[in-house]
């Protein structure tokens, strides 16, 4: 499958997605080596690099989850696993496969 289609399966997934995700159930939680950077997520915030940003909002189905953030940022995390996950841009619709980095 062309990897612009499997990004726009992603998109509409994770637009479809449905808020309710428990505070304290975030298995995205960590520091992820995303092949440009390493990323880190609290429950709280979400940091590429660049110092941390507030984390507004995250909605979650099957998996997927949106997080938004100030100014109508948002990124999507899918096939989130113990080892493994999706990270996509909604603004550039840039995709990277993470690996979670060992505590």
């Amino acid at each position: 499958m062309r990897l612009d289609v499997i990004a726009s399966i992603a998109i509409i997934a994770l637009a479809t997605a449905t808020p309710g995700l428990a505070a304290g159930d975030t298995p995205y939680t960590g520091s992820w080596d995303c092949g440009v950077a390493t990323f880190s997520f609290t429950k709280d915030t979400y940091d590429a690099g660049e110092g941390p940003m507030p984390i507004r909002k995250v909605e979650k189905e099957d998996g997927n989850y949106i997080l938004s953030f100030d100014d109508n940022y948002q990124i999507g995390l899918s096939s989130v696993t113990k080892t493994s996950m999706q990270w996509l841009s909604m603004a550039s619709g840039d995709t990277f496969d993470c690996k979670r980095l060992k505590p």
